[in-house]
């Protein structure tokens, strides 16, 4: 999840939530954040979307930009319809119709 996050953010896990932690730029500040992301599913995409926002005076501008979706797709026109975070990882759902399935 890394790779699509902004630069100068992290996102990691606490066994319930990803959190994310790092620095933006606003303006001509860099400021350092922490942050709770919930994660969904939006237009076949996992998003996640900053919440909880610590260490910031503005924090609805950076919820903007740490807040983005990762690209997903599944093969057999599978659709992906939920997401969740497990202290394992994330847990994934999906589902598809005529699915051929050779033995």
């Amino acid at each position: 999840m890394d790779k699509y996050a902004p630069s100068g953010v992290k996102i990691d896990g606490n066994g319930q939530r990803l959190t994310t932690s790092g620095e933006v730029t606003i303006g001509a500040n860099k400021v350092k954040f922490n942050a709770e992301m919930r994660i969904e599913v939006a237009d076949g995409k996992i998003k996640l979307q900053a919440e909880k926002i610590q260490g910031v005076p503005v924090p609805d501008q950076v919820a903007q930009l740490i807040s983005y979706p990762i690209p997903f797709s599944l093969p057999f026109d599978v659709k992906l319809t939920g997401v969740r975070s497990l202290p394992e990882g994330l847990e994934l759902s999906a589902e598809a119709f005529d699915v051929p399935i050779r033995g």
